[in-house]
């Protein structure tokens, strides 16, 4: 592992997680699982341009949506940064949300975490262990959103298949969601054609982050589980 190497896992084993959110009383809670699009990189993690805050603003006093995303952090357990083995995954289980939004496959999708059968598997179980939760909860899949060529370098950035994302992964998470009875928020789809919300052509930009949370609100409004 080169210098550069180093710094890098550093930075995401131990720089990037943010602090614990506080679960405030008398709300509906939404929590949001998920990697650094969740936490919000595309904005340096600035709290008040992610999309949960801007979903939190569109839906209103009565709910919190809780950021619980992790950059770097892959739903397969032999990925390089496994969700499960963060503290936020015990967190977030234990939050008491009474509803769940899961997206998590976009670091998945580098050539050395990607296996097909296993994410399928382990996606199965991952969704389980929410749905399993005492106070019975309703979880939402979530396709990742589109990813574009980095204009720095000319290809996506960080080592991220775009194809294993667009003709495995979302193909996946759709029949996992339909197989479950479960609904699927496809921000793949929604993102298409749409580089410009993309600073890196990964993470979402403010614009993006706002536009991800508009179409969000829309979603969960006509699934009946916000008003």
């Amino acid at each position: 592992m080169g210098f550069g190497d180093f710094i890098s896992h550093l930075i995401l084993k131990y720089l990037v997680i943010p602090k614990t959110p506080k679960v405030l009383p008398g709300k509906t809670h939404i929590a949001c699982i998920g990697d650094s699009i969740t936490f919000g990189a595309g904005v340096n993690g600035k709290t008040q341009m992610t999309w949960e805050h801007f979903l939190n603003e569109l839906l209103g006093e009565e709910y919190q949506v809780i950021n619980y995303g992790i950059s770097g952090r892959t739903l397969q357990e032999k990925g390089d940064y496994p969700y499960k083995k963060d503290k936020f995954y015990q967190i977030s289980l234990h939050c008491g949300a009474e509803i769940y939004l899961i997206m998590l496959g976009t670091n998945d999708a580098k050539p050395y975490n990607w296996d097909r059968e296993r994410y399928r598997r382990e996606l199965a179980s991952f969704v389980e262990e929410y749905r399993a939760l005492p106070q019975q909860p309703r979880v939402v899949l979530m396709t990742p959103p589109r990813c574009y060529d980095d204009p720095k370098i000319g290809k996506v950035a960080f080592d991220i298949e775009r194809e294993t994302i667009d003709r495995e992964i979302v193909p996946i998470l759709r029949e996992e969601a339909e197989g479950k009875g479960l609904p699927v928020v496809d921000l793949n789809a929604f993102t298409q054609g749409h580089p410009d919300w993309f600073g890196d052509g990964v993470h979402p930009n403010e614009i993006g982050n706002r536009q991800i949370a508009g179409y969000l609100a829309e979603q969960l409004r006509g699934l009946g589980f916000c008003r």
